[in-house]
């Protein structure tokens, strides 16, 4: 088998209106290559009143979760083995980590920056706000490896693929996600509301995007072909006009911030 060359690309742009007033972009997007083995992650800060911290939250999601999976791989030397296996339980340990590793690292954040006199304000106005739900974020993560992809999302977003020349939406939907309702990792329940793929199916790309993007698309088939332009811009590196296109995504639709985190496999 032909050792595949993988090539990345994550981006996150701050939303229209989070530009007109002043607030930062809650979105975090990452990719982490090592060779034959490539991950790519999106996470989407919640950023209303009481999630005030979901900009931290949202990179320590994408930071922690590239670590999970590749903690994952080195311990049992590899996916496929133990996916096939048994790809529920080997999706669901995946998740545990991810949310640990989460949950840990909100802990240390807040030792070392401690809620200033507005977030305390904020906190007791709600009656007191869980630590997990100031960093509240979704998840969309995805690997590809020699063998096959692996995906692992909560929460709203998107995850797409390039096979045999056509864009496909791999992940199964969730039924949870009605209208501006979306799981998340600061759920009570979150291990309960992870969905997942496992594929042997060799994809020639993926891209991961936040929702600020596919709301910014009258339709799916428009936003299928998009993601097919920026697999294409990845692949031949011609990724610089990204930033521009979709700052102008936002201004002109869903004015929300965008990331993508995107991988392709030559």
């Amino acid at each position: 088998m032909a050792r595949k060359i993988f090539k990345g690309h994550a981006l996150s742009v701050r939303g229209a209106s989070h530009e007109e007033d002043g607030s930062c972009c809650q979105d975090s997007a990452r990719v982490y290559i090592d060779g034959d083995f490539a991950v790519a992650a999106v996470s989407d800060g919640h950023g209303s009143e009481k999630h005030f911290r979901s900009a931290s939250g949202s990179e320590m999601a994408t930071r922690v979760a590239i670590r999970s999976l590749c903690d994952f791989k080195d311990r049992n030397g590899g996916f496929g083995e133990i996916f096939r296996r048994d790809e529920h339980n080997a999706a669901r340990r995946i998740a545990a980590n991810i949310i640990c590793g989460w949950n840990s690292e909100i802990a240390a954040h807040i030792h070392l920056l401690p809620l200033s006199e507005k977030e305390r304000s904020i906190s007791e106005k709600y009656g007191g706000i869980p630590n997990e739900v100031m960093y509240g974020a979704t998840l969309i993560v995805g690997c590809m490896f020699s063998g096959g992809c692996f995906g692992l999302q909560i929460g709203d977003g998107d995850f797409c693929a390039l096979a045999d020349g056509e864009m496909i939406s791999p992940m199964p939907e969730d039924a949870k996600l009605i209208g501006n309702l979306t799981t998340s990792l600061c759920d009570s329940d979150a291990i309960e509301s992870f969905r997942y793929f496992y594929t042997e199916r060799r994809f020639d790309g993926i891209m991961l995007s936040s929702d600020g993007l596919i709301n910014s698309f009258v339709n799916v088939d428009d936003y299928l072909k998009f993601g097919r332009r920026v697999l294409n811009a990845v692949e031949d590196g011609t990724t610089h006009s990204l930033k521009e296109h979709l700052k102008t995504r936002s201004r002109c639709g869903s004015r929300d911030d965008i990331s993508i985190s995107a991988l392709t496999a030559g």
